[in-house]
């Protein structure tokens, strides 16, 4: 079920209409569908991911707290600000991490993406 290619939509749409016990577990392989938001999959797969606000929330923390600077900017502009409450929660700490960093590996659109994304936190 996990997309073949970046133009997979056939794989999307199947994972949406699988059982979550099939989805879960293959979370994380999903999630790195969103990498490059330009893949025709990577739109399909954030919605079909959001679908699962508890279990995608720590794989998010991961790629925040991670390196790769596109994920990371894909991550908080397409799926921070659109999960429930609770789950920026648990990602405050990271945001914040990105959003307060001047001088650091972060690049400049991570910083303002982050800021951004802490403004979706208000309840």
């Amino acid at each position: 079920m996990i997309p073949k290619d970046k133009h997979d939509l056939a794989a999307v749409e199947q994972l949406k209409e699988a059982d979550a016990e099939l989805v879960i577990p293959i979370l994380p392989q999903l999630l790195e569908w969103v990498q490059d938001m330009n893949w025709p999959v990577a739109e399909p797969m954030v919605e079909l991911l959001l679908r699962y606000p508890n279990e995608i929330t720590p794989l998010v923390e991961e790629v925040l707290r991670g390196d790769d600077d596109m994920w990371i900017y894909w991550c908080l502009v397409r799926i921070v600000p659109k999960l429930p409450f609770y789950s920026k929660l648990v990602l405050a700490d990271a945001v914040e991490k990105i959003a307060a960093m001047e001088e650091t590996p972060f690049n400049e659109d991570n910083i303002e993406a982050a800021k951004e994304a802490l403004q979706s936190f208000e309840p």
